[in-house]
């Protein structure tokens, strides 16, 4: 949904935003609204989010080709997910690629091919600690990736792969010992938290650029000051430093090789030189900011891309959240795509995409905006899990829902994909009893596996001999349902892609008889 910028509006809330980004994969107390999990005969272990898609065009002219990649967190099963815009499970990752949180899920180019890139840790208030890991089609990690020399553990921000996988983007929150008398903090030895971005080659892990914060934007410029917030910290400890900065973004630029930051507590966009380390420009909704904006404000973002840049201007997208759960700028979030020029120095809103819902959505933390190869807006909502599609008219084409606060996602992405996992497809077949005629059904599914579009049944009252085809049915989602017409005391599947080949083939299993 699209509109035109509105006026500036701004109070403080009343009732905190509570406890955002604390406990990593807590089990909550489920219900359908809370947290909808799907859960599968074939697959007892996995209870995915189930998406629940409520707007869905899947015209020609509807939502673009492509899955659904999402990481929620403080779930029932934590973990990096993938799903078809039909709300169909596809990979569930949960328990398969180590402890903690993924964030930043998404496909990448690596060695030349179509991987998975994800940041994976421990989860502390507002940040991160772990690294980045990169996967191939068959949902192997392949490659970890962490910060150079001088910096704290990577954050979950951002960890992305640039230069064709040759080298990767990272984040990282770095505390550090300061004097804070003049921020209030006048007993003991004050703490703050830097933010530090780094360029790192992939294969030596040798750091091509690193930057931080103190010496390039004071502390005077942040508008959250200490223990003022859930994600702020007190500036007493080393543990808690006072999070003056909180980057959340980089990227870099293809035109200039500069660096493109957003900086939610400054509430400004930064472009920093890549040779000196310098700010070359700001973008904000205050005095600070190099460019009159002519028609918007923001506050609180995420996410600054480029979608366009050269020596006269730039456009560049951001999610404006709008709201840190304490204050606001406006009654919903949304992206913006916004036109800087160089020249006269002006800042002009193009385009505002609001959540496809009625009165919008209120992101008071995380989120971020996707621009597809066909103009299309994709958005992933995060502090409120949903998922939304538009086009570049603003007409939406997806919207999706999986869950309510405290089931977050940090970021959504729609890319396409195509998996090959090296495990087997799984089964499970049941009847009634063992007479002759007793129709029987199996559940068939392949974790991760995107080519499949077949299932082939086979069966046999013995082990090891005598199988015949009991029948095929379509692909219909994460779990297929066969239903044979007889008994059969030993059954297996065989996966067929739409050529016809086999793919792959599950164990033979017993039928449960459930009497």
């Amino acid at each position: 949904m699209m509109a035109s910028a509105s006026p500036l509006l701004t109070w403080r809330t009343t009732i905190a935003f509570a406890l955002a980004f604390l406990g990593a994969g807590l089990a909550q107390n489920t219900d359908n609204v809370t947290e909808p999990l799907s859960t599968f005969k074939s697959r007892p272990d996995i209870l995915a989010p189930a998406l629940n898609v409520s707007i869905q065009n899947s015209s020609p002219e509807g939502f673009a080709p492509g899955y659904i990649f999402i990481a929620p967190f403080q779930a029932t099963q934590t973990g990096p997910y993938i799903y078809d815009k039909f709300g169909n499970l596809i990979w569930s990752g949960y328990g398969t690629i180590g402890p903690g949180n993924v964030h930043d899920f998404k496909v990448c180019s690596y060695g030349g091919a179509d991987h998975l890139c994800a940041f994976q840790g421990n989860q502390r208030p507002g940040y991160a600690l772990g690294h980045g890991i990169i996967l191939d089609e068959t949902y192997t990690i392949v490659k970890t990736v962490q910060m150079g020399t001088g910096a704290s553990s990577m954050d979950m921000h951002e960890f992305s792969l640039i230069s064709g996988g040759d080298t990767a983007l990272a984040i990282s929150y770095q505390p550090a010992p300061m004097d804070l008398t003049a921020y209030g903090i006048t007993f003991g030895q004050g703490w703050i938290m830097q933010g530090v971005f780094q360029e790192i080659n992939v294969t030596s892990g040798e750091v091509l650029f690193s930057w931080s914060s103190l010496g390039h934007i004071p502390p005077l410029a942040s508008g959250v000051m200490p223990n003022t917030t859930d994600v702020s910290g007190t500036g007493l400890t080393p543990q808690s430093p006072w999070d003056y900065f909180h980057i959340n973004s980089v990227e870099k630029s293809p035109y200039s090789s500069d660096y493109l930051i957003s900086v939610r507590h400054t509430s400004s966009i930064y472009l920093i030189d890549s040779s000196t380390g310098a700010v070359l420009w700001t973008l904000s909704s205050d005095p600070s900011s190099t460019y009159a904006l002519q028609n918007f404000n923001f506050s609180f973002q995420h996410d600054a891309r480029f979608l366009a840049d050269n020596s006269t201007h730039t456009i560049l997208s951001l999610f404006d959240n709008a709201s840190n759960g304490f204050t606001r700028t406006a009654t919903e979030s949304s992206t913006l795509h916004i036109l800087l020029d160089h020249t006269l120095r002006t800042a002009t809103l193009l385009a505002r995409y609001m959540a496809p819902v009625p009165g919008g959505l209120l992101s008071d933390s995380q989120a971020n905006s996707q621009t597809l190869p066909n103009g299309h807006i994709f958005t992933g909502w995060g502090s409120v899990a949903a998922v939304s599609e538009v086009r570049a008219d603003g007409e939406p084409v997806l919207f999706a829902t999986f869950g309510r606060y405290p089931i977050m996602n940090y970021r959504a992405y729609s890319f396409e994909w195509v998996g090959r996992p090296l495990t087997a497809p799984s089964l499970a077949a049941f009847a009634r009893d063992t007479a002759p005629g007793t129709p029987m059904s199996i559940y068939a599914s392949w974790n991760g596996a995107t080519e499949v579009r077949e299932w082939v049944f086979h069966g046999s009252a013995e082990r090891e001999a005598g199988f015949t085809v009991l029948g095929s049915a379509a692909w219909e989602g994460f779990e297929t349902e066969f239903v044979g017409a007889g008994f059969n005391a030993w059954v297996y599947a065989e996966a067929v892609d739409g050529a016809g080949t086999v793919l792959g083939r599950s164990a033979t299993v017993g039928t449960v008889v459930s009497g």
